[in-house]
């Protein structure tokens, strides 16, 4: 069995691909339009009544994040 180039086999790597995709658009008449709602109303969701929701825990404060230490000698005998 003879072996084949890598060149060919990668320029069949690439071509494969691209060559579905052109076949697709060309068989289902180009590529698909998004679906855009024509009106987005803000702070709506389809999800849950918001009435059935878990209650919200008490917000707690958050302590400082600690200072930096840039210091790399961590021996105190200077």
């Amino acid at each position: 069995m003879r072996s084949v180039p890598k060149a060919v086999l990668l320029l069949a790597a690439m071509a494969l691909p691209i060559a579905a995709v052109l076949v697709s658009f060309a068989l289902t008449d180009g590529p698909r339009t998004p679906h855009v709602p024509a009106t987005v109303q803000i702070g709506s969701s389809p999800g849950p009544d918001p009435t059935t929701t878990a209650p919200s825990s008490p917000a707690t404060e958050i302590p400082p994040p600690a200072p930096d230490d840039d210091d790399d000698d961590d021996d105190d005998d200077d």
